[in-house]
């Protein structure tokens, strides 16, 4: 048993089976076709924040899009450029990234922009991104709004691997006040029995630190900043603006020509 580790380190051969359920498909489209919306540049460079595997990376590059992928996992950069040899990557924390480069799209998915931690940081990621688009170019991510967690949101998946049963869990975690929320994660790996033979599961414990935001205070950062925002119900079937009342929102944000 392994009490402690960074999941995404130690384990990041499995982390593609820990998020099987995501649609990154429907994800990629529907950011294409945001990006068709609210785009007014002529390129398609494309920078994807906290790629990890580069499982967006390869769905975004048959879309058209010449991309880029950055994460500071050193084991998730191994993964992804395995997957997507024709794409570029980056190791680096999102709020420390430079880049000669501009962006036509740059995009954090999966809620990763609540990595950038504290307030501070994730105020410098929004800086950078900003600098490191085109004008007219447009930051597409997903947030949670603070008032929407709750410490019973635990999101159970499995999946089998390697003749073992793996079960993932996961879950946000907030005291109530402040701008920090965690993140646990857990995974389990369960051996197939064989007669006779005792064989022990394997356990890892992970938790990471997040910024917790609410909207109006992330809708006014954008703005000091630049950006001309618009908040989206978190629905990758149907663009709709946000109805002010839900947690989860797909957030664009424009660097003005």
């Amino acid at each position: 048993m392994i009490p402690n580790g960074n999941l995404y380190t130690n384990l990041s051969a499995y982390y593609d089976l820990f998020c099987a359920d995501v649609d990154y498909a429907g994800q990629c489209a529907t950011t294409s076709r945001i990006f068709e919306c609210f785009a007014q540049t002529d390129g398609r460079q494309y920078l994807d924040l906290a790629c990890g595997t580069g499982a967006h990376i390869q769905i975004m590059q048959t879309l058209g899009f010449t991309a880029t992928g950055l994460d500071n996992s050193t084991e998730m950069l191994a993964q992804a450029a395995k997957r997507c040899p024709d794409a570029a990557f980056v190791l680096s924390d999102m709020s420390a990234f430079e880049t000669a480069d501009r962006y036509d799209l740059i995009t954090c998915f999966l809620y990763s922009i609540h990595y950038s931690h504290p307030v501070c940081a994730l105020k410098q990621t929004l800086k950078r991104v900003y600098d490191a688009l085109q004008p007219g170019g447009v930051f597409i991510f997903n947030a949670v709004d603070i008032n929407g967690i709750t410490n019973r949101h635990v999101v159970t998946s499995h999946a089998v691997a390697e003749n073992s049963q793996l079960t993932f869990v996961s879950g946000w975690c907030y005291q109530g006040e402040g701008e920090t929320m965690d993140l646990h994660l857990s995974i389990t790996r369960e051996p197939a029995k064989e007669p006779g033979i005792t064989i022990q599961n394997d356990s890892w414990q992970d938790q990471h630190v997040m910024t917790a935001v609410v909207f109006t205070s992330l809708s006014a950062w954008l703005l000091s900043i630049g950006f001309e925002s618009t908040f989206l119900e978190h629905d990758y079937d149907c663009l709709q603006p946000w109805n002010g009342s839900s947690f989860n929102v797909l957030v664009v944000a424009c660097k003005p020509r």
